[in-house]
């Protein structure tokens, strides 16, 4: 959604806010995809900064008008890590910050991740778990995650639209461990600073 506004006869500073304001809530404005983790996410080795990377299962166009094909990868990291101590609670948070296309070029993106479910769920619209939810087109700016254990073992996934991270796993009692192909749902959209028209291909 793209917003006009008449600077004409307005304080700068109100102006700026304004243009600010609208300026986030597009880029807050996210576009759902079904995901595959591509190398497994252990919370007993993995550490802080560590690469995580998700490769779309089909193509996507953000509410900005960008296209990104199946295949892309949503690049990212690990941003904080706890391991389980004597059985204790561990967690994993993750952020992904690109897209990174087939031909190699990369685009700063929002993601957030929206639900998680093991390797073997079956994504097929005829045959699908009918424990998993289809993928929302859109997800607005306020959206909450707070995914029980029971679609993971055991796992939690925590999110929220405007929180820093794509979203936290976590398991109350010892370490846990994502396996490649963990199947995800995630909300995309170009980063603040990136402009649709020349990020599009």
């Amino acid at each position: 959604m793209r917003f006009t506004f008449s600077l004409k006869n307005l304080p700068l500073s109100l102006a700026l806010v304004s243009l600010a304001f609208a300026g986030a809530a597009s880029a807050q404005s996210l576009a759902g995809v079904n995901a595959r983790l591509v190398r497994p996410l252990d919370s007993q080795s993995a550490t802080a900064g560590q690469a995580v990377a998700v490769k779309l299962d089909a193509s996507v166009k953000t509410t900005d008008g960008v296209k990104l094909p199946k295949g892309t990868q949503l690049i990212g990291k690990v941003a904080a890590v706890t391991a389980s101590q004597n059985g204790g609670p561990a967690s994993v948070s993750v952020v992904f910050t690109s897209a990174q296309l087939k031909g190699g070029k990369q685009i700063p993106v929002k993601a957030t991740l929206l639900a998680a479910y093991p390797a073997s769920a079956n994504t097929d619209a005829e045959s699908a778990d009918q424990s998993i939810v289809a993928v929302p087109e859109h997800v607005n700016s306020d959206h909450t995650v707070d995914q029980e254990p029971g679609a993971l073992p055991g796992i939690t996934l925590t999110a929220a639209v405007k929180d820093p991270t794509s979203g936290t796993f976590a398991k109350t009692a010892g370490n846990f461990k994502l396996s490649a192909g963990t199947f995800l749902q995630v909300g995309v959209a170009p980063a603040a600073s990136t402009g649709a028209t020349s990020a599009a291909e």
